[in-house]
């Protein structure tokens, strides 16, 4: 699959959807939206497949152009781009992180999905704080989050 980008209007906000690979392509399709972007930008993830090294330099550079003058949220960060965050400080630059998926897997039954950590609802404020068990939707078992919860939340830490 390509990359598509879709900017979405969410009362005062742009809502800039992105979907597929963060890669060596992202460039030739982020560098257009800076224009179509207003002053309030709300950056989804939901869709993005991967991400590879020539992609993270690509963002790096969107990065640095789109938080000139703007207001900057990430929300349904995937477990790809929640990695990228707590590697590269860079990569969200001045943006608030206000949603973030976990993968959880389940011992008893090998059933797995995200869990949408949002804050004001489910988002540890601190990437030590913990989280509330998560209960598998298909057998009832306690499930686990594939990475350990202080890694995966550094970032929180760090902002």
């Amino acid at each position: 699959m390509g990359i598509t980008l879709n900017v979405e209007k969410k009362g005062e906000w742009d809502q800039l959807v992105y979907a597929g690979p963060i890669n060596e392509d992202a460039e030739v399709h982020l560098k257009p939206m800076l224009a179509a972007l207003g002053a309030n930008v709300i950056i989804n993830f939901r869709k993005v497949e991967s991400v590879n090294s020539c992609g993270v330099r690509a963002w790096i550079n969107f990065m640095r152009e789109v938080a000139k003058g703007r207001n900057l949220i990430f929300e349904e960060c995937t477990p790809e781009i929640v990695c990228q965050i707590n590697m590269i400080p860079n990569f969200r630059g001045s943006a608030k992180v206000k949603s973030v998926y976990a993968s959880y897997s389940c011992a008893q039954c090998d059933n797995q999905t995200w869990v949408l950590f949002e804050e004001g609802r489910n988002l540890p404020s601190s990437g030590t704080d913990g989280v509330s068990e998560q209960k598998c939707e298909k057998c009832g078992s306690a499930m686990e989050m594939e990475e350990l919860e202080d890694e995966f939340f550094a970032w929180l830490d760090a902002a």
